[in-house]
């Protein structure tokens, strides 16, 4: 049987990314499946728990999504609790926010910003059950420079045998403050429209237009070259992370060996609650 745990638009875990500024790192559509061998016993013990997914952002107005843990087993019953009448409530500063429903299991409250060095605890019932969590937004990142605002990158030359490859350049080099060994991922976006790719894919899918790196507690992270697959304009992310996200984020998940629920930081439910921060470089590809 194969792992079992789906992040980022159904990629697993270790493969995936995109958030929308974090529609682009995230992909905000947290799956999460247990398919195991599991006996007839266990099947009818099965948990029926939610599975939250909410990154606050301190640029982006609260969301939090809420799905269900899903058995092996499609016969077994599950509770009446619908998705999108829960209370849920974020708690702050002696402030409670109710967070509307906006349907397909999605709350979210178009003036709610949330706030650097604030501690937010979200909470809700389920199943008779109090789900909760809590988190802070971390500060922004500090001294966040780049070694070039600009790239040259020549394309593949097909027409001659082998194909001739072009001189690639220096990789660029980006550094941050890190005195706390905090966690920080680089998230890179082109950010054209109609993005032209650097070399002709013909038939074949054409790749991605992000890429990004593991969480990580250093301060520095070069991007080779050749990981830029578009000329024009593209965003370097670098988000200050929570060590929930991190862990998360570096979880195995599970086989048919290893039937374990991930990591989480949710109190009777599974996926994460967190808060985030960032800054954001600029960088252009061109011909050269």
């Amino acid at each position: 049987m194969n792992k079992s745990i789906f992040f980022n638009r159904s990629v697993k875990m270790k493969q995936q990314v995109q958030t929308g500024l974090i529609g682009l790192i995230f992909g905000i559509s947290f799956m999460l499946t247990l398919n195991s061998c599991e006996t007839e016993e266990a099947q009818l013990a099965f948990n029926d728990i939610p599975v939250v997914e909410s990154y606050l952002i301190q640029t982006k107005p609260v969301s939090v999504k809420i799905t269900r843990k899903t058995p092996y087993d499609y016969n077994v019953a599950l509770s009446d609790e619908n998705l999108d009448l829960l209370q849920v409530k974020i708690l702050y500063d002696d402030q409670i926010r109710l967070i509307p429903s906006v349907g397909s299991g999605e709350y979210k409250d178009a003036t709610f910003f949330p706030r650097e060095g604030i501690t937010y605890k979200l909470e809700f019932v389920f199943n008779n059950e109090t789900v909760s969590s809590s988190t802070e937004i971390l500060s922004k990142p500090v001294n966040y420079k780049q070694s070039v605002s600009q790239i040259n990158m020549g394309s593949i030359d097909f027409s001659t045998r082998p194909p001739t490859r072009p001189v690639m350049p220096d990789p660029v080099k980006l550094s941050w403050t890190n005195d706390d060994n905090s966690y920080y991922m680089v998230v890179i976006e082109n950010m054209e429209t109609t993005p032209i790719a650097i070399n002709d894919y013909g038939d074949k899918q054409a790749p991605g237009r992000f890429f990004r790196n593991a969480p990580t507690q250093t301060n520095q992270y070069e991007i080779q070259s050749m990981r830029f697959q578009y000329y024009g304009r593209h965003r370097l992310i670098l988000y200050h992370l929570n060590a929930d996200y991190a862990a998360l984020y570096n979880d195995t998940g599970n086989s048919s060996q290893n039937l374990t629920n991930p990591t989480t930081n949710i109190e009777n439910g599974l996926g994460i609650f967190t808060g985030i921060n960032a800054d954001t470089l600029f960088l252009n590809v061109i011909r050269p």
